[in-house]
Order: structure tokens, then C-alpha cells, then sequence
């Protein structure tokens, strides 16, 4: 897999940079956000707008371990801190780095700091896809990162939006996107571990249709180890079923893939009975 499709020139420095960082101070992690999306999507034909950030997860026991590699890349790699946002910095020649810590660092599944600007984020889900939700992928700029996958960004964004609906209307359209390409760019998984489902009584199902049941199942398997997290994802799918047209998210999703208000309602209560399965 390669980048060829996102900026690999632009980004290579960058990752060498944060590589170099997190190695020096004992930092695991992984690729989040719209960065993980545009390599997964740089698989298939398709294209779909392109992120200008970089996302990654650090697991970090404490605010001091989290500040280690904030210093390390001010002072050995020319990084600058965001005045609006204490997860934010910016490389010397702009590009934006979102260092978003999870682990021992957590309370109540927030991470908290003090100071000016955005200082508290939630991070509920970071860690089982820490666990269980990620790909090591080769790139061509020579990383070997670990990337979230389809289904762990489809958990996070669920999330995300639930937290703060206000900020956070891209990411119903992105999940409605993964949802319409998924077949494409994971026909391998689908058909390695979810065969059955081509087995159904319900032989008029949609590739989306099928997608959705798959995605479910992937994000249950990821939430394994915390019924409440899974719990939440239930409820949050429950509750845009429910208010049916007047949820902003359907909406969302309506405007992103042109499906209609059942067609999405749909998807959604395929996700949520995926859930369930066993």
C-alpha cells in the first residue's frame, strides 16, 4: 500500500519526524481520523476529499509522558504548539498533527489539561482499537504504521459525533461513504470471514446492505473487552433510528451518498443488529 493518493511527498517528512519522536520516548501508537480513511481508501478506484491533518492515538501513562513528545518534536524537529487546541501542533511547513493521547492518562475516558483553548478531549473507544481495531501497514515513504481500520474509524466517528454533534456533522458523510465503498475495498475480509451472509434467506440484499452487517460485526469483535462501549454504540445507533428523518446524522447521511431516509435508516439498524451477532 502506498500514498500516492495523499500526499506521500508532503507527508514523508512529517512521518519521519513523528517516527523519530515517538521512538526516542517509548511512544506506541496508531493513525486515526481522515489520515486513516485516505489509506485505506487509497486501495480502491475511488476518490474522496483529502485530509490536509495527521491523526494519530499515543498511548501515554501520564501528562508527563504525553508532554515528552510534544518537547521532543519542539525541540529536535521545529514543531510549534496550537494556541486554540493543547492536541494540536503544526510542522514548520504547516502541516497540522493531531497527537490525540489514550491510556493511564485517561480519567473517566477524557483527557484533561490545563490552560487556554481546547484542553479536554474524549477518547472512549481509543483504546480497544488500540487493542483490536488496527492494521499494520507498509507505505511507500518506508513506514510501517499502524493504521485504524474501516470499521474502528466507523466505532470512533460514532462516538466523535455523539460527543460533540455540533463540530462534528463530516462524520455521519464519512461513515455513509465507508459504508458505500466498503465492499470494494474489503471484498477479501468480506468473503475470507463473512461468507454467510451471502447464504441469507434475504437474497435481495444491497453490497451496502452487506457492508453495513459486516462493519457491525467488526466493531463488536473490537469492543470484546467493554460491554459498555458496546452498550453506547447501541444506544447512539438506537437513537438515530428512532428520530427516523429529523436526525441530523441520517440527514448527513442522506446528503453525502443520495440514499433515502429508509435506504440510511436501514444501514444503521444492519450495524445495530450486527451487534448482536454471534
Amino acid at each position: 500500500m502506498n500514498l500516492n493518493n495523499i500526499r506521500e511527498g508532503e507527508l514523508k517528512e512529517t512521518f519521519d519526524a513523528l517516527e523519530e519522536a515517538f521512538a526516542a520516548t517509548g511512544t506506541d501508537y496508531y493513525i486515526i481520523g481522515a489520515l486513516a480513511r485516505d489509506v485505506w481508501y487509497s486501495r480502491g478506484s475511488k476518490t474522496f476529499r483529502q485530509t490536509k491533518d495527521v491523526d494519530f492515538a499515543v498511548l501515554v501513562g501520564s501528562n508527563d509522558d504525553y508532554n515528552a513528545v510534544k518537547q521532543y518534536l519542539k525541540e529536535n524537529k521545529n514543531f510549534v504548539d496550537s494556541k486554540e487546541n493543547a492536541f494540536v501542533m503544526h510542522t514548520a511547513s504547516g502541516v497540522q498533527v493531531d497527537i490525540l493521547p489514550f491510556g493511564e492518562i485517561e480519567i473517566d475516558d477524557a483527557v484533561n489539561f490545563a490552560g487556554a483553548g481546547l484542553t479536554s478531549i474524549k477518547v472512549n473507544g481509543f483504546r480497544e482499537v488500540y487493542d483490536s481495531g488496527t492494521a499494520e501497514i507498509k507505505m511507500k515513504t518506508g513506514h510501517n504504521f499502524k493504521i485504524a481500520t474501516l470499521p474502528s474509524i466507523v466505532l470512533l466517528k460514532l462516538i466523535a459525533y455523539d460527543d460533540r454533534p455540533e463540530r462534528r456533522s463530516k462524520d455521519p458523510r464519512d461513515i455513509a461513504n465507508i459504508i458505500a465503498q466498503f465492499f470494494d475495498l474489503q471484498a477479501d475480509l468480506i468473503y475470507r470471514e463473512h461468507v454467510d451472509l451471502f447464504t441469507e434467506i434475504d437474497s435481495e440484499q444491497t453490497l451496502e446492505e452487506i457492508s453495513a452487517k459486516v462493519i457491525g460485526r467488526e466493531i463488536k469483535k473490537i469492543c470484546a473487552t467493554n460491554q459498555n462501549l458496546l452498550g453506547r454504540l447501541k444506544q447512539i445507533l438506537q437513537s438515530h433510528i428512532d428520530q427516523n428523518d429529523e436526525s441530523l446524522f441520517i440527514r448527513n447521511m442522506i446528503a453525502e451518498a443520495r440514499w433515502t431516509v429508509e435506504k440510511s435508516m436501514q444501514l444503521l439498524q444492519n450495524i445495530l443488529l450486527s451487534l448482536d451477532y454471534s
